[in-house]
């Protein structure tokens, strides 16, 4: 059976519409998605138009190029099944690239639709997200990443920065049904709300990030002095206002007084002799966490309370629950001998069992206490040069290891199927003190890229993001400017492009932003 050329469009958009509608939900709609997208490309022919628009739209190899070098880096590599694995996950780059530009051009309303639906489907896993935040976050050990059901919840928080921004050019272009256009600005409204309460740190800066680019945008629309005032005092104060938060934040962490170390208690009412580090001042809540430590006496008093041993006992999180409980109790202001631990309520046991180190983490603002975290992550860091298991700071480690690997062979890498390898090697080599399970890629996508394909494979990719911006109209969009604000921001502590959903939704927004359209009107720049 032969599909006429309106069966063969109206698959290419079912087609998009199941991929938009699968990124925040699930990878086997996505491959089918896929799958039936490439079919149906082949059967439709049309090959002699598709390679002249080939031949004439060398953006269109930029984006193919960066599939071709992970492809090529196969000749240099030893471990092929790796690397046949690497290759089969960065399909997308090859297919979006392909697909989307030599296909027939969408219709605005098309366009808008696909966003639609794309934005449905992210507001949609926002709403179980949601209601399993309300039902879990009362229990100890709750974790936020948890309430992301579907996906990873930095690939998901880019999404739903990328739906708020689909979703206010749906507002600003909204002209005939003003219910339509409040609609879409109360569901932007709640897309800002929900990656707070995500919190992604990775959302939460690419969507300040992306509301900054907004007003800044914005500013070139507004026509009255007064407005155009107000928003450029507030594109100045903005920076100010969030640096004196940080500042305000880090002031807060430590202590307005330096303790006399020379005059400290030398034992417990008990009289067991304290331990006092004073060499490794990390802290809880303005406390020292190493100091009025009388091992022996709340070892007994927690083996009364609780079936986790004291010592090699883990906590539900995987932790020593002896360090989860001397934070604990440090951060409530206790010394940790028996006459403190007795201080010490049911829940607060029970927080300790299932991997609360902080009383802050029971009641504390979410925000507050994620930065209270980060800081807390660089200040271990700095007092005993500790970063394992520390989401943050535990990236150092992982991009002075890839630089070492970039250092051994800069100029073509080591190979899409040798990554793996060499990193273990290179841990090894380095002597680091994170366990194996914590020995991670970069990172950093920019510096993976340099690991598996050298300075040749970064170059094209860089050369890939900057063309567009010189040879294609729709680049200068306030959609696809904050496309590339979202994804190469997420870039700088994300290896993005190492799973199937962030290589597809970079892959498959950044052809459908710059292609599917054969013409953007002037009034919807924004």
């Amino acid at each position: 059976m032969v599909l006429t050329a309106k069966q063969h469009r109206w698959i290419y958009l079912f087609c998009l519409g199941i991929i938009a509608i699968g990124l925040p939900f699930s990878r086997v709609i996505i491959s089918v998605g896929e799958i039936l997208l490439a079919l149906n490309f082949i059967l439709e022919g049309r090959w002699n138009e598709r390679l002249q628009k080939l031949r004439t739209t060398p953006s269109i190899w930029l984006f193919v190029g960066v599939f071709l070098m992970y492809a090529m880096s196969l000749l240099w590599s030893d471990d092929l099944d790796s690397g046949l694995g690497e290759i089969r996950l960065r399909l997308p780059l090859l297919l979006f690239p392909i697909v989307i530009p030599l296909s027939q051009k969408l219709k605005r309303s098309e366009f808008l639709w696909i966003g639609a639906l794309f934005s449905a489907a992210v507001i949609g896993a926002s709403i179980f997200s949601t209601y399993t935040y309300f039902i879990t976050r009362g229990q100890p050990g709750f974790e936020f990443r948890e309430i992301s059901l579907f996906t990873s919840h930095i690939r998901y928080s880019l999404m739903v920065c990328l739906s708020y921004l689909i979703l206010l050019k749906c507002a600003w272009n909204e002209e005939k049904k003003p219910w339509l256009r409040v609609a879409y600005v109360i569901l932007t409204i709640w897309m800002s709300l929900f990656v707070f309460i995500l919190q992604s740190m990775t959302g939460i800066i690419v969507w300040l990030l992306c509301s900054y680019m907004l007003l800044f945008y914005t500013v070139f629309y507004l026509k009255e002095p007064v407005l155009r005032a107000t928003a450029n005092t507030v594109l100045l104060i903005a920076p100010l206002f969030i640096g004196l938060y940080l500042i305000f934040q880090i002031d807060a962490f430590y202590p307005d007084k330096q303790l006399d170390f020379s005059n400290l208690d030398t034992h417990t009412a008990e009289g067991t002799r304290y331990q006092h580090d004073t060499n490794t001042l990390t802290l809880e809540n303005g406390h020292y966490i190493n100091l009025y430590i009388a091992p022996s006496e709340i070892e007994r008093e927690w083996n009364k309370v609780s079936d986790i041993p004291y010592f090699n006992g883990q906590d539900n999180k995987g932790q020593y629950v002896y360090t989860t409980l001397i934070r604990y109790m440090t951060s409530k202001g206790l010394r940790k001998d028996a006459e403190g631990f007795r201080k010490l309520t049911e829940e607060d046991i029970y927080a300790i069992e299932n991997g609360v180190a902080n009383t802050r983490f029971l009641y504390g603002n979410a925000l507050d206490n994620r930065i209270y975290t980060v800081i807390w992550e660089f200040d271990k860091m700095i007092q005993d040069k500790n970063v394992q298991g520390h989401s943050v700071t535990q990236r150092f480690e992982f991009w002075r290891t890839a630089t070492q690997i970039f250092s051994e062979s800069p100029i073509i890498g080591v190979g899409a199927g040798d990554v793996l390898s060499k990193y273990d090697e290179t841990y090894e080599k380095q002597n680091t003190r994170l366990a194996k399970r914590y020995r991670l890629k970069a990172h950093n996508q920019y510096l993976s890229i340099l690991v598996a394909v050298g300075l040749i494979g970064l170059m094209i990719f860089l050369a890939s993001i900057i063309t567009p911006f010189l040879t294609i109209n729709h680049a200068n969009s306030f959609l696809y400017i904050g496309f590339c604000i979202i994804l190469f921001s997420s870039m700088v502590n994300e290896d993005t492009l190492s799973t199937q959903i962030g290589i597809t939704l970079y892959a498959f927004f950044n052809s459908f932003l710059l292609y599917s359209l054969s013409a953007l009107p002037r009034k919807t720049r924004l």
